[in-house]
């Protein structure tokens, strides 16, 4: 899901959605594994943890009823107990949560916030690549190469290289696989400890990956 250049963005919308940690978690989650269409916001993801999570940030501001999911399962592998509707996909290897709703203020809110991104105030630039991480990032299982998140455009890619630049941080480069159409933000393997200790308290993945008393 690229970045809509068609869209105008608006300071105005980065200010109103992004009002604490939680908030710019579910921006970075959405701009990761977003839904949008029409009207309608939401997101895709087979982690059904996060799609609870953006489900507990819509009820927030929006009624509980006005949220919607779907399902989506491999062919021939419906999963018992299902009370939502539900739907077979031939290509599918794994369940797929669609979580969604209605709201096309909402949705022009997520729109601008993406665009304006790059003025995300400092506090927030964490829990905002937490989300990132845990939508389109991944490591190696020595918790220090490899870490990576992943763009399906170049524009998007360098503006979150800018954000993290802006901490003084963490080293960075963008690389661009041609033959999967993707850009890569790498987070410097010297650099991969700190970046997954700072983005812990709100990233759901980096908890599962770190041992409790934070030691990398």
């Amino acid at each position: 899901r690229g970045m809509r250049d068609n869209t105008v963005g608006s300071l105005s919308g980065l200010s109103t959605l992004i009002t604490d940690c939680e908030s710019a978690y579910i921006l970075g989650l959405w701009c990761a594994d977003g839904y949008f269409w029409s009207s309608s916001v939401g997101i895709t993801n087979t982690n059904r943890k996060l799609v609870d999570r953006f489900a507990a940030y819509l009820k927030t501001l929006l009624p509980a009823e006005r949220i919607k999911l779907r399902v989506y399962y491999p062919k021939g592998q419906c999963p018992l107990g299902l009370s939502t509707p539900n739907y077979p996909m031939r290509r599918a290897k794994q369940i797929a949560y669609q979580l969604y709703v209605n709201s096309r203020p909402l949705l022009r809110l997520f729109q601008e916030a993406e665009h304006t991104v790059v003025a995300l105030p400092s506090k927030y630039v964490l829990a905002y690549f937490a989300g990132r991480f845990d939508g389109d990032g991944s490591i190696d299982k020595n918790l220090r190469n490899d870490l990576r998140i992943t763009y399906s455009n170049r524009k998007e890619a360098l503006i979150d290289q800018q954000i993290l630049k802006g901490l003084d941080h963490y080293k960075t480069r963008v690389y661009h696989y041609r033959s999967a159409r993707t850009y890569i933000l790498y987070v410097s393997r010297y650099s991969a400890g700190q970046f997954l200790h700072d983005i812990k308290p709100y990233s759901m993945k980096a908890q599962s990956l770190l041992p409790r008393r934070d030691s990398v």
